[in-house]
């Protein structure tokens, strides 16, 4: 069921994202027979609970107890921090090389205190180079938020599950992909687990799919990839170690568990065991079988790491809708409009590993393609110093710049100045486009990819430079009349248009703005300043998606003008904040 099929004005939801219909909306739920449990009847949401098995129900309850006592055991401001957290608005992290020193020598001293007789003493006496590298060492530091202590015990943990899954002989070096199998090489192709995009504030995300670790024949296979792609993928990025990064358990469709959720709990503990710094964790479930399915992995969980779950249920769409509310877009996710699996870019991915194993460590992922041969298309954006605005990428780009400018040099904060950068970089790639930039005229290879950080620099200075170019223009005494961007369209508004002007029009594009600025309004409320635009973005694209445009009156009597993006956006925003005032005073538009 697609969340557009659903009644707004019934809806609500929960902290964890687990939506509750109403009693009413209840009474006309349609049973059906499950597929996966001929047996069992199903109904929709959290009513399905009332048909689960007895032991199903207890560790249903099992979860909310937990759930709930993680939230409630944070003091008020370590609730508003993991808000913000797993927001991704949370303060920029700035290290300081003193208080690093300091961590430093207190691991070491933890370390000599507990490291007698287990198998860290052992990698140690092979090769006290390895086990004592600075860089090694601080990624558990970081991983930890600096708590030594916690450290210390990690890194235990690291070497006893290296030495499980990889044996004694590659305990003290860098797994490649050399010292993966054919079995292997074979499980990593598949895509069970995939480093995606990033989420709007530049974190990485990490997305697993539940029922291919079931299928596998071989488990150690599977837990071998997961350790290889996570601790590759932060090797390659220090931002990724100290801002943290994303997981995205996804069991919806044909990726729901088939058993009983066999080898999720000694993925996710092997996972644990990994330097990484988990800023949230999401499970999207289309089955309240599949949400039970999680106790044995909420169990585990640390109380701080609990807090900052969510569970989202529902069908793909509604999943996705409620990720993206988080800053987790749908085209950031490897799967296609029928919920498919998508490889192109896994694949790619492990191309790039397998060129930076070639050619040396020192060689990050985007500088190994050098050993292919780039040729840029339409869709890309080249960087070659101003002299390609002509291109249809770059085109592209510039609206996006333009169409983003007034909310970013409005910004209150470099963070939120972030996401709007990464909104940008995440658009580009969605339709397929890269940034290039050309060799220099020695290279063998003309093209080569820009690094995600250099790309987010040159976005930044395309801000900077349009802001100069406005400054020039106003000196000069161009005009910069709002409708001038407008567009007058031909024919009639279509029904799904959201007709701006003195009163919101009461067409059935309209009327739906309305029910969602209603179904949202306590969750925009809530936001910060930051996490606002958010939402307010992922209702203006359901009424895109549905079709709709965002349509104003022109001068001229039974005209229509069709508002740009950035107009439309603060127009929405406007509405939730006459909504304060009341329902009536939320239908009021001011020009």
């Amino acid at each position: 069921m697609s969340i557009f099929d659903q009644s707004f004005g019934q809806q609500s939801s929960n902290c964890f994202g687990l939506y509750h219909p109403s009693d009413d909306n209840a009474s006309r739920i349609t049973v059906t027979a499950s597929p996966t449990h001929p047996k069992r009847l199903v109904l929709p949401h959290d009513d399905e609970a009332l048909l689960l098995e007895k032991e199903d129900q207890q560790k249903k309850k099992e979860i909310d107890d937990l759930l709930s006592q993680a939230m409630s055991g944070l003091t008020f401001k370590e609730r508003e921090e993991t808000q913000e957290v797993i927001h991704g608005v949370a303060n920029e992290i700035v290290e300081d090389a003193s208080l690093l020193d300091t961590c430093l020598v207190q691991l070491d001293g933890h370390l000599a205190g507990i490291k007698r007789g287990n198998i860290y003493e052992m990698a140690e006496s092979m090769s006290p180079q390895y086990v004592s590298s600075r860089a090694f060492r601080i990624m558990f530091l970081r991983a930890k938020e600096y708590d030594a202590k916690a450290s210390a015990e990690q890194m235990i943990r690291f070497f006893e599950l290296k030495h499980q899954l990889f044996g004694i002989e590659k305990l003290v070096k860098d797994i490649t992909m050399d010292d993966l199998d054919e079995h292997d090489i074979e499980c990593l192709k598949a895509g069970w687990v995939q480093v995606a995009g990033r989420d709007r504030s530049g974190r990485q995300i990490f997305v697993f799919f539940g029922s291919m670790i079931e299928s596998s024949k071989r488990p150690k296979c599977v837990t071998r990839v997961l350790y290889f792609v996570m601790m590759r993928a932060m090797q390659q990025s220090e931002e990724t170690q100290i801002r943290g990064n994303i997981s995205v358990w996804y069991t919806n469709g044909d990726f729901r568990s088939k058993t009983n959720g066999k080898g999720y709990f000694e993925n996710f503990t092997a996972a644990q065991a990994l330097p990484q710094k988990k800023a949230a964790i999401h499970f999207c479930v289309d089955e309240m079988r599949q949400f039970v399915l999680t106790n044995v992995v909420v169990k585990v969980m640390q109380s701080k790491l609990r807090a900052r779950l969510r569970i989202h249920f529902g069908s793909q769409t509604e999943c996705q809708y409620q990720l993206s509310t988080y800053g987790i877009m749908p085209q950031t996710l490897p799967l296609d409009a029928n919920g498919s699996l998508l490889l192109d870019q896994h694949l790619h991915w492990v191309h790039c590993c397998a060129m930076e194993d070639k050619f040396g460590r020192s060689v990050s992922a985007p500088e190994a393609l050098e050993s292919s041969i780039i040729t840029p298309h339409q869709k890309d954006v080249i960087f070659t110093g101003g002299k390609n605005k002509n291109h249809e990428g770059n085109k592209r780009f510039y609206v996006l710049v333009h169409e983003h400018s007034q909310e970013y040099d409005s910004s209150g904060n470099d963070e939120q100045k972030r996401q709007i950068v990464s909104t940008i970089i995440d658009e580009t790639h969605r339709i397929g486009g890269r940034f290039l930039q050309k060799q220099g005229t020695q290279s063998k290879v003309p093209w080569k990819e820009v690094p995600y950080d250099d790309v987010r620099r040159k976005v930044m200075q395309a801000f900077r430079n349009r802001r100069r170019q406005s400054h020039f223009s106003r000196q000069k005494g161009v005009g910069t009349n709002p409708t001038n961007n407008c567009v007058l369209i031909q024919g009639e508004p279509r029904p799904n248009d959201v007709i701006f002007g003195r009163v919101i029009q009461r067409n059935p594009g309209s009327e739906l703005l309305h029910r969602l600025i209603k179904d949202h309004f306590e969750e925009y409320e809530a936001l910060n300043r930051g996490v606002k635009i958010r939402l307010v973005e992922t209702v203006m694209q359901i009424i895109t998606d549905q079709g709709g445009r965002f349509l104003q009156p022109a001068s001229e009597e039974g005209r229509w003008l069709e508002v740009p993006k950035e107009s439309a956006r603060e127009r929405v925003s406007k509405y939730f904040r006459n909504h304060r005032r009341g329902p009536s005073s939320s239908s009021k538009h001011v020009r």
